[in-house]
């Protein structure tokens, strides 16, 4: 019997883990994580290079396994590159849980960048809308957001695809998504409207 429980607790949290993954493709995997106040993580390391999307207020403290210690704080909305590293623990040393998205980037670099149109190149078009926050030779990152009622030029994302995380809820036509939500797509040219009555902002993470 008390094997038996302990089966079932492990195929039970084994479930909840999987429950955080939102997205799973030969490009990217995407972690829907809630760090808890004051519960230290276990000694872990991260072997692939991830964009980090924050979508609550959080103040950790990471030590690593040489006793370098770091605190940092991340607001809401703020998007971070997280190069792969060594073993570490982290710690949400707040009062509130923080949640945040962790795109792992599981493709390396491409020997030569790809090309992109500067004419369909949606930061290039209209950067009131859309406000680069870093481009590496793994990805170009940057927010996007569209006030009520307005429209997107016709743009492209060119191959592979694109991930979108959304930072509001979205409710442009005939797709919905929820704060938070990951949208991934492959290559699209394409334009957007929002017809609702709240604005919607993105982070939009372009896979090299």
């Amino acid at each position: 019997m008390r094997r038996l429980l302990l089966l079932l607790t492990i195929a039970a949290c084994l479930t909840a883990a999987d429950d955080r993954i939102k997205v799973d493709n030969e490009y990217v995997r995407v972690i829907d994580a809630v760090q808890a106040p004051h519960v230290k993580g276990v000694l872990h390391r991260h072997e692939a290079n991830r964009v980090m999307v924050y979508l609550d207020a959080v103040d950790l403290v990471v030590t690593h396994e040489d006793g370098r210690v770091e605190k940092q704080h991340w607001n809401a909305g703020q998007v971070a590159w997280a190069p792969a590293g060594g073993m570490h623990t982290s710690e949400n040393v707040g009062a509130l849980p923080g949640r945040v998205i962790e795109v792992e980037i599981k493709r390396p670099a491409p020997a030569r960048p790809p090309a992109r149109n500067r004419a369909l190149d949606p930061i290039a078009l209209d950067p009131r809308h859309n406000v680069l926050l870093f481009n590496n030779p793994q990805v170009r990152v940057f927010r996007s957001w569209r006030e009520p009622g307005g429209t997107e030029m016709m743009h492209e994302h060119p191959a592979p695809g694109r991930l979108a995380v959304m930072l509001t809820d979205l409710d442009a036509g005939p797709q919905h998504a929820s704060r938070g939500e990951a949208l991934w797509s492959g290559a699209v040219t394409h334009a957007t409207t929002n017809p609702g009555h709240q604005p919607f902002e993105m982070i939009v993470i372009e896979i090299k």
